[in-house]
């Protein structure tokens, strides 16, 4: 290993100490304190949404900390920069446009594969019966997709470490395959005391916790490329953040005609549905990383 590579080691070593510590410090924290994660209804408590975006806060303070320790400085665009900066020309407006649609267009295909596999779920009257104006169903993606755009400052948070200074030292390190697996399951460990807690599963699952560990860090190999990709391309973490937010957000129409009363079992495991979800994610994230290496392999071969 070269003196570059074992700097670049020692750095990105630091940087995960520094960002386990802070977070899971505070995540076990609030779990020791014995207070619940999850309303009875199963969404998120009050002090649960605060820990969730404190947490997501966590990277982007362990990279200023980093910085500071390492002497790496914290220059805002540019070589071994915190990656803020916005670059449009060359056609990189494209990657910003599909950091905003993508998480859309695999919502609703993880949302279609579910009504595939249980047609029965699929409700048409399932608004009305609830007293929702059908229009809302419609209009939500357009909603989830400027609010993210627009509230993305949790997603800026995990950017900031996540793709903003792991991933390019992780490239680095051990090129770009091994780097988005590494990585992707660096990430989904990160998460692990929240899954615990029942954030995204919840707790009654086949196999809880470890399923649910294993769930997260499918999501995380898989959804890490996708922001890796948008993240290279640009040299900025910006479309890396807002695809972020706007897959937090669910941008979907037909999730607003699924009965999950009519779903039962193993679809209706929480982890395992959740993974037949996320596959088209999976899917579009491996065709883009194929196309990304073949484009850079027949470039470096024409050089």
């Amino acid at each position: 290993m070269t003196d570059t590579k074992k700097t670049d080691l020692k750095y990105l070593l630091i940087y995960l100490g520094i960002t386990f510590a802070i977070s899971w410090g505070m995540f076990f924290a609030f779990i020791l304190s014995g207070k619940s994660f999850l309303n009875e209804d199963g969404s998120l408590g009050n002090m649960a949404n605060l820990i969730c975006t404190l947490g997501m806060l966590c990277p982007a303070a362990g990279v200023i900390i980093t910085r500071h320790i390492t002497k790496e400085g914290c220059k805002l665009a540019g070589e071994g920069s915190l990656m803020l900066g916005i670059d449009l020309r060359n056609k990189k407006y494209i990657f910003y446009i599909l950091a905003v649609m993508l998480p859309w267009i695999y919502t609703e295909l993880g949302y279609l594969m579910t009504i595939i596999i249980k047609p029965s779920c699929f409700d048409m009257g399932l608004l009305q019966a609830a007293g929702e104006d059908s229009r809302t169903a419609y209009v939500f993606p357009l909603m989830a997709i400027v609010s993210g755009v627009f509230f993305s400052v949790g997603g800026l948070g995990e950017e900031l470490g996540w793709r903003g200074y792991m991933m390019p030292k992780l490239i680095k390190l051990c090129g770009l395959p091994k780097a988005i697996i590494i990585g992707g399951i660096i990430w989904g460990i990160w998460h692990w005391p929240l899954t615990y807690a029942g954030h995204n599963f919840g707790k009654d699952y086949r196999g809880y916790p470890f399923t649910g560990f294993a769930a997260m860090c499918f999501l995380c190999v898989f959804m890490g490329m996708l922001l890796t990709f948008v993240t290279v391309k640009t040299g900025s973490v910006w479309p890396a953040a807002v695809m972020h937010a706007v897959n937090n957000a669910s941008p979907s129409i037909l999730q607003f005609f699924i009965n999950r009363e009519n779903i039962n079992g193993i679809m209706s495991d929480s982890a395992f549905s959740f993974v037949i979800h996320f596959l088209p994610s999976a899917v579009l994230a491996v065709i883009f990383i194929i196309i990304w290496m073949i484009k850079d392999k027949k470039k470096s071969e024409d050089n």
